[in-house]
């Protein structure tokens, strides 16, 4: 499945002033492909990624996946769509604390009736994190909540990982070394990574970019 963005606009109000975010983007992601795409503060990151998993209407353009344009699917349509094809992960990390990292993985596949507990463990384990699935948010480091929050956003086995600042909240040392499993990840599973950054050090990982 491929990914094609083509003459993206959007814009919104603030305080009756109209603020362009970016004007005819465009981009392209292939199956198995990674890109970085490059942006400061503001310039409208988290909202493209927002619309590419069909969270939020662009005001002109199409998002395609396939020959599929997204926005042309019925709502209950584009939830199933996301929960199945499109994994999500952000710099926060976000976690129900009352569960374990274990539980926490395998909340997108709580409503699929299914037991992902094996995916799960295997995830966690390929992560390095095989003595800490027990453990609760609070017990784990801000690089170990990262990588947790990865393999959440794999265990349905997307096609698409789809990655806001994942380096954000960390320091030198444990960002190479998310980048260096997320190059693992794109590799061994042959997810296609689009990961939305301000740091230009990523593009000592993953190169291919463009810049909003």
């Amino acid at each position: 499945m491929n990914l094609t963005v083509t003459d993206l606009t959007k814009t919104f109000t603030r305080a009756d002033e109209r603020i362009e975010l970016f004007r005819d983007f465009n981009l392209t992601l292939n199956a198995g492909e990674a890109l970085t795409v490059l942006g400061p503060s503001g310039s409208g990151k988290t909202t493209l990624l927002r619309m590419i998993a069909g969270l939020e209407q662009p005001d002109e353009g199409t998002i395609r996946f396939d020959n599929q344009n997204i926005f042309e699917m019925k709502p209950e349509e584009r939830r199933a769509f996301r929960l199945h094809h499109i994994g999500f992960a952000d710099q926060y990390a976000r976690m129900l604390p009352q569960l374990t990292a274990l539980e926490n993985v395998q909340i997108p596949s709580a409503g699929e009736g299914k037991d992902c507990s094996a995916r799960a463990k295997q995830l966690l384990d390929e992560f390095g994190l095989a003595k800490r699935m027990d453990h609760f948010p609070s017990e784990l480091s801000g690089g170990e909540l990262q990588r947790v929050a990865l393999a959440r956003a794999l265990i349905l086995e997307p096609e698409f990982l789809l990655l806001d600042e994942p380096t954000s909240a960390l320091d030198a040392a444990r960002s190479d070394s998310m980048l260096e499993l997320l190059q693992q990840v794109n590799r061994t599973h042959g997810t296609a990574i689009l990961m939305v950054t301000h740091n230009t050090r990523v593009l000592d990982f993953f190169p291919r970019s463009v810049s909003l």
